[in-house]
């Protein structure tokens, strides 16, 4: 058994070199998450006792692992980056946050007594993290969880499977359904979506350059980050506002720190920021209890579906009311879940190329805004439910 912090280190990397493998050689895997083939794998690795936890490594690598890879991903939000949203995008985005926060209080509320009976009387807290993960993806579903102080890896692995699985059916839907929609969803002239020149875009996607500089100036940048938050919490704040999640300072000072022009310059921070989301899952899936987390799928399947139909029902309701184009309301629903990459994606293959800057500026804006609105609607609906 494993159990040693330089063994775990070195299973940690093997395990996430292991999923990255599969992903890119068998067509199975690539239809998974990366996230799931590794906490499955972790998972598997733990509960067999070929690793222990004992010396707490995993709990100090996710104390680490998630406020380090938020900072790296949030350096490539930038606010300029904005001005290709457009008037369109920007409502139908706005439409999909309320919808996303709309089926998460009526989930919240109309599940809490069994929610309560599984997980005691912190069940308002998985509000956060689903609120972040349909307002600006997965970065802000484990930004939340972390920030909430949830725990409970058995509860993180269903609900992280339940939220892949669940997507799956809400992304074919996306897919056929808006083109099928669009003699019902004549967009109004003041939406008018204009065709957008992509040469700018396609100018700075080319493939990303790792130097040691930008790896170091950005490690740096991330360290001071979370160093100074940490400061300003405990030696400023904590008396004033002792609840205050030190993920809330990360997020605005990384924020900050990304408008400037030198941060833009350095590359290779959504990759070093993705690896250190993946050793964090491997951390969580190490201390995954299976049986338990099966137990805690059902519900969670019920919260999530809900979620999304609430979700899917109020994009395209408010979106025939404003007389969006059904195909922009796909686009900025799949912006809020999955972030550029899947806007990029989707929009090349049905090609919807004059959405592809106006669908990634908002899911930016997610990115930017999801933390904030996850934390908000959780704890509202702590006063709601009068929730200790």
């Amino acid at each position: 058994m494993v159990k040693d912090p330089f063994g775990l280190l070195v299973v940690f990397s093997g395990i996430v070199l292991l999923a990255l493998f599969l992903g890119r050689k068998f067509t199975f895997a690539r239809k998974l998450s990366p996230v799931i083939l590794i906490l499955t794998i972790s998972a598997v690795f733990s509960n067999l006792g070929i690793v222990s936890d004992e010396a707490n490594f995993c709990g100090r690598v996710i104390d680490f692992a998630v406020p380090f890879a938020v900072c790296l991903v949030l350096f490539k939000v930038k606010l300029s980056e904005f001005k290709y949203t457009g008037l369109a995008m920007f409502v139908a985005f706005a439409v999909a946050s309320m919808g996303t926060l709309i089926g998460v209080v009526l989930a919240t509320i109309s599940l809490n007594p069994f929610l309560e009976k599984l997980i005691g009387p912190d069940g308002w807290k998985l509000a956060g993290p689903f609120a972040g993960t349909y307002i600006g993806g997965s970065l802000n579903f484990f930004a939340l969880w972390e920030g909430l102080d949830i725990g409970n890896p058995d509860l993180f692995a269903a609900a992280n499977a339940v939220d892949n699985l669940i997507a799956f059916p809400a992304f074919l839907f996306l897919l056929t359904v808006p083109e099928m929609l669009m003699r019902f969803y004549p967009e109004a002239k003041i939406w008018k979506t204009s065709q957008l020149d992509l040469s700018e875009y396609d100018q700075q996607s080319k493939p990303t350059q790792m130097r040691v500089f930008d790896i170091a100036a950005l490690s740096f940048m991330a360290l001071v980050v979370m160093f100074v938050s940490g400061w300003i919490k405990d030696g400023l704040l904590a008396e004033y506002m002792p609840k205050l999640p030190t993920i809330l300072l990360i997020t605005t000072f990384a924020l900050i720190i990304a408008q400037f022009k030198f941060t833009s310059r350095l590359e290779g921070a959504m990759e070093l920021g993705n690896l250190c989301f993946y050793m964090f899952f491997v951390a969580v899936g190490i201390r995954i209890d299976v049986k338990s987390a099966l137990l805690l799928a059902p519900v969670l399947f019920i919260f999530a579906g809900v979620l999304i139909a609430a979700h899917l029902l109020f994009v395209f309701g408010m979106g025939r009311l404003l007389r969006l184009d059904s195909r922009v309301l796909a686009v900025a629903s799949i912006a809020a879940k999955s972030g550029p990459a899947s806007v990029m994606a989707i929009t090349t293959v049905k090609k919807w190329k004059h959405l592809m800057l106006p669908g990634i500026s908002v899911a930016l804006l997610g990115y930017a805004v999801g933390n904030y609105l996850g934390f908000g609607i959780a704890y509202l609906l702590k006063f709601i439910l009068g929730a200790g």
